[in-house]
């Protein structure tokens, strides 16, 4: 963004990238630093997190010579020759690399009188205000597809869980059965089988087949995905407190996976499905990263 202001051609530009808080840049003419504190101010009033870097030029309109930091220059000049004296060698500073050191030749601007640098304040705060304004609407812009985008995906893992509690009915059942056929298969008719007590080999069996059940996993993963829900529509910090819930849901996927491994007549499709999930909950932890 551009303006003329005092006899000067000031110039506001703004990039941004996400970030857990403010990480601000602001990189301003020495000009200008005695309003560098005002400045930072004002943008912290316009944004709450991200990596901002702003970079403001001034030029005095008609003026094109240049200017020359000679305090710097002297500095760096000591600084070769002690280094000279101290490691030896015969060589001279190079003045064209010289020339090239940040600050070292600025646009002849001069110095600012109290008057032009009250009114270049005065242009600064209206033209930073503008950006981060801008700035603002685009990141809304792209806060609304990023909702649009989280909420299609909690609607899918709403859809994989209901396909999962259906594949789950009677698979505590499916487990005891099998478990119970592999134990006759084992002991047979012989004599083994005659001293084993068939109500307690029901118990064994009907406890571990209760270890296959996976109700009260889909009960904590639903009450994930409603929290979820609740998260996208109020909560200021919902990136993290999000990114938590998806922690857990991927730990409940995981033993949604390891549970039913051992029964092939629906172990096969709900791990599909677990896998989907995974995936899903993945991609929304990406972008949990990027929600204020």
């Amino acid at each position: 963004m551009r303006a003329e202001e005092a006899g000067f051609s000031l110039a506001v530009s703004v990039k941004s990238t996400n970030h857990r808080n403010l990480d601000l840049q602001l990189r301003i003419p020495s000009a200008l630093e005695s309003i560098e504190v005002h400045l930072r101010r004002l943008v912290k009033e316009h944004v709450a997190r991200g990596h901002v870097e702003i970079t403001v030029s001034l030029e005095r309109a008609g003026v094109t010579g240049m200017q020359l930091d000679r305090k710097q220059v002297d500095a760096y000049l000591t600084a070769f020759r002690e280094l000279r004296r101290e490691f030896g060698g015969g060589s001279e500073p190079d003045l064209l690399a010289l020339l090239r050191v940040p600050g070292v030749v600025t646009s002849g601007n001069g110095d600012l009188t109290p008057e032009e640098l009250g009114q270049i304040q005065k242009a600064l705060e209206q033209m930073i205000a503008e950006v981060l304004r801008r700035l603002n609407e685009m990141r809304a812009r792209e806060g609304e597809a990023l909702e649009r985008d989280l909420r299609a995906r909690l609607k899918k893992l709403g859809e994989l869980t209901q396909a999962i509690e259906k594949l789950s009915a009677g698979i505590s059942r499916l487990y005891y059965r099998r478990l119970e056929n592999r134990m006759r298969d084992l002991l047979g008719e012989g004599p083994l089988n005659a001293g084993v007590d068939a109500s307690r080999l029901a118990q064994e069996v009907a406890f571990l087949a209760s270890r296959a059940d996976i109700e009260e996993e889909l009960t904590r993963f639903r009450s994930h995905l409603d929290q979820t829900g609740q998260l996208l529509d109020q909560s200021p910090e919902a990136g993290k407190k999000l990114d938590f819930l998806l922690q857990e849901m991927n730990r409940e996927a995981n033993t949604l996976l390891s549970k039913t491994t051992d029964v092939p007549e629906v172990g096969l499709e709900i791990g599909r499905r677990a896998i989907e999930l995974k995936t899903e909950i993945e991609k929304m932890r990406e972008q949990a990263q990027n929600i204020e």
